[in-house]
């Protein structure tokens, strides 16, 4: 257990991790729809404006390069940190994103860590639908950068996060289980 840390916020802290379409955002959401009480800060709000201040890769079509997004140098851990530290109003605050277990700085503030593991392919699945019904019209790109970025990145940067965490949860079950034996640990952990 990592322990009933509090951070600057005074508030306990909740971690959730796990690779892209695992259902961390579900949970979160879950978590804030049963308690109002909660903030809910989005990694996936911090990455690098710059692509320059972060870590880059080349366009799989060779016209350049682009901010990697499945690499957690990418994220602006100091306004994430920050915007962690900023939820003193709330009585809790969660945190949800891929790279949420990779940081200490992270991890040294959480009350609970919890990773939610899904299979592969039911991410890639979720994945895919979420950026189609978001418009994303090249379903051929995004396998391809499947393939080539994010599946090693998870590999190397997400799956071994999952020993940081206090609680393991199965991303095929439902989602109210889930928000309700996370609700439950993060209150034995943080009360």
């Amino acid at each position: 257990m990592t322990g009933p840390a509090t951070g600057a916020t005074g508030a306990p802290v909740l971690l959730i991790g796990g690779g892209a379409g695992s259902g961390k955002s579900e949970l979160a959401r879950g978590l804030a729809a049963a308690d109002p009480g909660l903030a809910v800060v989005h990694l996936d709000d911090f990455y690098h404006s710059d692509p320059d201040a972060g870590v880059t890769v080349e366009k799989l079509d060779g016209t350049g390069l682009v901010l990697d997004r499945a690499h957690p140098g990418s994220l602006d851990l100091v306004r994430a940190l920050a915007a962690v530290d900023g939820a003193r109003a709330a009585r809790a605050v969660v945190v949800e994103g891929v790279f949420a277990l990779c940081f200490p700085e992270l991890r040294e503030r959480a009350a609970l860590s919890v990773y939610v593991d899904t299979p592969d392919d039911v991410r890639l699945a979720r994945k895919m639908l979420r950026k189609l019904q978001a418009g994303e019209p090249d379903a051929v790109l995004m396998l391809r950068n499947h393939l080539h970025f994010s599946r090693p990145r998870h590999a190397t940067h997400i799956a071994p996060t999952r020993r940081h965490a206090d609680l393991v949860l199965d991303g095929l079950e439902p989602v109210p289980g889930l928000v309700a034996a996370t609700a439950a640990a993060f209150a034995a952990a943080a009360y």
